[in-house]
């Protein structure tokens, strides 16, 4: 019986530290670069999409990011920003002012993978983001 209770308590051991390395594995800085759709909850009616756009600079944890938006009723909008992404897992995302202050709105990321990606905003833990990356235009 303690034979079998020692092989159970050192399963879930290895369980649980390989379900953390997987946490570790869902935030890849390098995937960041290129465009991503933000997708919405299940039962959401979205009347247009919204599209970012990664261009990495020099280091390439900053660049450039694109902000397409589609609406019904509006029509295209492209806003472009810049963005830092920080190693404590947050993006923030500037308006370029020069000679003033930028505004800026702060992220932290919940999820960077290969293909989907969460945010949650720094000072509101109620709003989040999700995506998806945008398949590569022909």
């Amino acid at each position: 019986m303690k034979i079998w209770r020692n092989i159970f308590v050192m399963c879930a051991a290895v369980l649980s530290l390989a379900s953390c390395s997987s946490d570790d594995e869902e935030f890849q800085t390098n995937q960041l670069a290129g465009t991503w759709l933000r997708v919405y909850d299940e039962g959401v009616v979205a009347e247009g999409y919204v599209k970012y756009t990664f261009t990495p600079g020099v280091p390439s944890t900053s660049g450039d990011c694109d902000i397409y938006v589609y609406d019904v009723f509006a029509g295209d909008t492209t806003i472009h920003r810049g963005y830092v992404l920080n190693d404590n897992r947050q993006l923030v995302i500037y308006e370029p002012m020069y000679g003033g202050t930028p505004k800026l709105q702060t992220w932290n990321i919940k999820k960077l993978g290969s293909s989907t990606m969460s945010w949650e905003r720094a000072d509101r833990s109620d709003i989040i983001y999700n995506f998806k990356r945008a398949a590569l235009q022909k």
